[in-house]
């Protein structure tokens, strides 16, 4: 096993998908933790995970990690049953989560920073997804503490209300905060995305990038005093959007090895669009990574950011396209 260059932490999790239309499509394998590093690894090969998993995981699955080379030595077990969900689509395209899991599974089921492999600890990037909240404190602390990588942070928008001050307190120790828009409005009570951007950035990180969904993403480069409107990838039919912000997370922490952040946005803009193509994470383990990855370079070779008159930069074609 080569040593990784990024590495995911999060969780697994078995969806049942309930589409607008009363279709069902139960048992659907997810996890933030899972949507995110198989995005990654289209853009770089040595990606891990560190997620746990509870006593019932089908070996069919664990098969499957094993054989696209993931290393099984991220994913310590816990003697509870893996966390089980139930997604609920409505027609206005929002989604209504139940959680089957005993909700004290989802802290047992968090990975903290007893739970990462020495072999990890050399990464030059870190990503911590949304989970229980000392989890993640217990990520944060340890990494930032320990390492000069890049630390990336998607905070867990159930548990905002109440924990206001503990969670500054750990964007204040990342590069990277990956909020979405409700979780904005939660911690600022801001739509101003720019006015928002700038008071997370005040806290410590160097990038905010705020996801907006169909909208795409708004990114502020604190250290260039620079901001980006991250478009959508027109990847053609969209029909479960659960996972597309892990996975726009993932492959852009992948792609912060080599691109300016705003380019590697777009890499996740990519990943995120063949993540909404089918249910769970399907679409990831069927879409050949050299596939995903030229669909990014035909992009970023035909369009360029360009700075307009409000101050924004935003996404144009070039000469070439």
């Amino acid at each position: 096993m080569t040593d990784p260059s990024l590495v995911c932490f999060g969780n697994f999790t078995i969806d049942d998908v309930v589409l607008a239309d009363g279709q069902k499509h139960d048992g659907c394998t997810g996890g933030d933790a899972l949507y995110a590093t198989l995005a990654a690894r289209a853009f770089e090969p040595a990606s891990e995970l560190v997620a746990p998993i509870g006593n019932d995981m089908p070996p069919d699955i664990l098969a499957r990690l094993e054989e696209l080379g993931l290393s099984l030595v991220g994913m310590p077990k816990r003697d509870v049953p893996n966390l089980h969900n139930r997604v609920d689509y409505k027609a206005d395209g929002s989604r209504e989560w139940t959680l089957y899991s005993d909700p004290d599974h989802f802290d047992v089921l968090s990975p903290f920073a007893r739970d990462i492999p020495p072999s990890f600890l050399g990464a030059d990037r870190f990503l911590v997804l949304a989970m229980a909240l000392p989890a993640q404190e217990s990520l944060i602390e340890d990494l930032s503490g320990r390492t000069d990588a890049l630390v990336a942070l998607d905070p867990q928008e159930d548990y905002i209300f109440g924990n206001e001050n503990r969670l500054e307190a750990i964007v204040a120790q990342t590069d990277i905060f990956m909020p979405s828009e409700e979780e904005v409005v939660r911690l600022t009570g801001l739509r101003d995305w720019s006015q928002a951007a700038r008071q997370f950035a005040q806290l410590g990180p160097k990038l905010v990038i705020i996801k907006l969904g169909a909208n795409g993403a708004y990114l502020y480069d604190k250290e260039r005093d620079a901001s980006f409107e991250i478009p959508v990838f027109d990847g053609g039919k969209v029909v479960d959007t659960t996972g597309a912000g892990d996975s726009f997370c993932g492959a852009f922490m992948a792609m912060m090895g080599r691109e300016a952040p705003e380019y590697a946005a777009l890499a996740g803009a990519v990943a995120a669009s063949v993540t909404v193509s089918g249910y769970g994470v399907d679409p990831l383990l069927t879409t050949p990574s050299n596939i995903i990855a030229q669909r990014y370079d035909e992009w970023r070779s035909q369009h360029d950011f360009r700075l307009e008159s409000d101050g924004v930069h935003r996404l144009r074609p070039n000469d070439g396209a």
